[in-house]
């Protein structure tokens, strides 16, 4: 039997993720036993289910549990390890003791990128036999509106959570300096985007939003100019994929590869992440720059859509099971 770990609920990130590709399952509504519905990194959940050896859970997460059966796990990135703000000593023994030896005993782990990937080669050791699958993330068909022209009128945008690896403070820095530019935020940190506008003296060119559908995402992305996503570390970077997938290009930091892997050619990128003023030239580049059209490319479609991602998480856990 294939158990799915359905504990993954919500719009963003990995929930987002789960969603998508738990639905399109071939297998998930016959054989389909969701774990017990409490936190994804309790141990004992899936031991309630009393499991054998031959069976198997899936899960679209970071969670494995105590269980007889094999566990393949989804590992989206090792940001609980390499980023200081999210690391600690429980995180540190949880991946030891809970994540690496249920990694291990399925020989095979699924990711969504191919930096995560070398990451979690990385992290498995030189000896590992384990096969780390890169399967991809998708992107909503709501995004996907083609090359429409941006408006030129200075309008950036950024969308995600203000927590420190995301580096979004340099943004209202850099908006100081271009007193002709807007900047619209969308994020569930409403006061914390709010206060770091006042602190940088740029509240009447900041808008702050959050709670949108895809749809009402998608037109936000085609009034604005640009995207710019400051961040340090990622283990995807969906707001770059639904940029690109708008029509618009993306200011990034160089050394955020997850990032790079999916803009390519389709930004501008900056070398010192914490500069203002290069993030100021940043946005001055984007505005003479046109909009992104790799979006109409078919082979760009087929990878980046959430029914190519599904066949190949199916075809990774399947080749498991048999």
């Amino acid at each position: 039997m294939i158990v799915v770990d359905g504990r993954w609920t919500g719009r963003h990130g990995i929930a987002r993720f789960a969603g998508e590709v738990v639905a399109r399952l071939p297998w998930a509504a016959e054989v389909r036993a969701d774990v017990p519905p409490t936190s994804p990194r309790d141990v004992l959940s899936t031991w309630r289910l009393r499991l054998g050896r031959q069976d198997v859970v899936y899960s679209p997460g970071f969670n494995a549990g105590l269980t007889r059966a094999r566990q393949i796990l989804t590992l989206h990135d090792l940001i609980h390890l390499d980023e200081p703000a999210e690391r600690s000593k429980a995180k540190e023994a949880y991946y030891e003791a809970v994540v690496r030896p249920a990694v291990r005993r399925a020989g095979i782990v699924l990711t969504v990128s191919e930096t995560s990937k070398a990451r979690i080669e990385t992290w498995l050791g030189p000896s590992s036999r384990v096969e780390v699958v890169e399967v991809g993330n998708g992107c909503a068909p709501a995004f996907l509106g083609g090359s429409t022209p941006p408006p030129g009128r200075g309008r950036f945008l950024y969308v995600g959570n203000l927590k420190p690896h995301k580096n979004v403070e340099v943004l209202f820095r850099s908006l100081a300096l271009r007193t002709a530019n807007r900047l619209t935020l969308v994020t569930a940190d409403v006061h914390r985007a709010e206060a770091l506008a006042q602190r940088h003296g740029v509240v009447d060119r900041v808008e702050v939003r959050s709670g949108l559908t895809d749809a009402e995402l998608a037109e936000v992305y085609r009034r604005h100019d640009a995207v710019l996503m400051p961040s340090l570390l990622e283990g995807f970077g969906l707001p770059a994929l639904e940029a690109v997938a708008s029509g618009r290009r993306v200011g990034y930091s160089s050394g955020c590869a997850s990032v790079a892997e999916i803009v390519g050619g389709e930004g501008v990128a900056v070398g010192s992440a914490g500069d203002a003023e290069e993030w100021a030239q940043a946005m001055d580049r984007l505005l003479e720059a046109g909009p992104s059209s790799v979006a109409a490319d078919p082979a760009w479609r087929d990878r980046y859509d959430w029914g190519s991602v599904s066949r190949r998480v199916e075809r990774a856990v399947t080749s498991v099971t048999a």
